[in-house]
């Protein structure tokens, strides 16, 4: 079953924020059979008259009606204009959404795509920010809190200053933080741990990706779209990808952790206890050398 021909509205009914326009407010019902020139249909959708043309060169808008030597614009091409600007500003490119185009006019449901998108451009932690001011984190991290630590973590973007304010990313990891501070670890050094740590487990998450793009999507690379049945398949692995990735990630954190404890906290305790073991008792003099 195909889609209607006017599938510009079909799109913009099931995008997941209804278009808009730059400024973040909903668009404007337009007026029922209205005609615009170039110029107006600019000034209507925000963008510029050159930008439309391009978009007519791309082929993913339609020419307008030629009427004497001027082209005439539909509501039709507005809500055409409006849907491509909506899906550029996501991130897609020009022969991406003339691909979308073509799949949902040939039968590949808008909701299937838009579920695909989902599955890969939703946040993967539930954790919502928390703002605070200075003073709390100053009372989370006492001294440790230099203006340098602050800087080091906006640069690692745990916080992100705000006026007086600082928005802070994961409030789980800064209370982590915060009690291993308190265990005398300072903050500069578990702030450098992160950076480090940051750079290998985004190479680990690139490789993990990569597996399901060579794997899964691979077929697709010459621009195809996906058949209709397959997306829901694909939506589904990209869901069951996060949970198994931080499984694998947390057992193999723990695997070397145990391993790092092993090789570096227990040579540490051995000295210990061996330093225990051959001082003398408390109360009692070392014997005098002879």
């Amino acid at each position: 079953m195909k889609f209607p021909k006017q599938v510009t509205k079909v799109i913009e009914h099931y995008l997941p924020v209804n278009v808009s326009n730059r400024h973040g407010s909903s668009a404007p019902t337009p007026e029922p059979g209205k005609e615009y020139t170039i110029d107006e249909l600019s000034r209507e959708a925000g963008v510029t008259a050159r930008n439309i043309r391009a978009y007519q060169d791309k082929g993913i808008l339609s020419p307008p009606l030629i009427r004497g030597r001027t082209g005439i614009y539909s509501n039709d091409h507005l809500s055409r204009l409006r849907m491509i600007i909506s899906l550029l500003d996501r991130g897609y490119t020009a022969a991406s959404i003339r691909e979308l185009l073509h799949g949902i006019e040939e039968g590949v449901g808008i909701q299937e795509l838009i579920g695909v998108e989902n599955a890969v451009v939703s946040p993967w932690s539930n954790e919502e920010p928390v703002v605070v001011n200075m003073a709390e984190l100053g009372l989370m991290f006492g001294n440790s809190l230099t203006p340098e630590a602050v800087m080091k973590a906006v640069q690692l973007g745990l916080f992100k200053l705000e006026g007086t304010d600082i928005r802070i990313t994961s409030m789980s990891t800064m209370k982590a933080g915060a009690e291993l501070t308190k265990l005398g670890i300072p903050l500069l050094d578990m702030l450098d741990i992160v950076s480090m740590m940051r750079g290998n487990v985004e190479r680990v998450a690139n490789e993990m990706v990569k597996l399901v793009a060579d794997n899964v999507l691979e077929p697709f690379d010459e621009g195809e779209l996906p058949p209709k049945d397959e997306l829901p398949r694909i939506a589904e692995l990209i869901w069951r990808l996060r949970p198994l990735a931080e499984i694998a990630v947390k057992a193999e954190l723990a695997r070397a952790m145990e391993k790092a404890a092993t090789q570096f906290l227990a040579d540490k305790l051995e000295m210990i206890m061996q330093n225990i073991s051959t001082e003398p008792p408390s109360g009692t003099k070392k014997p005098d050398n002879e």
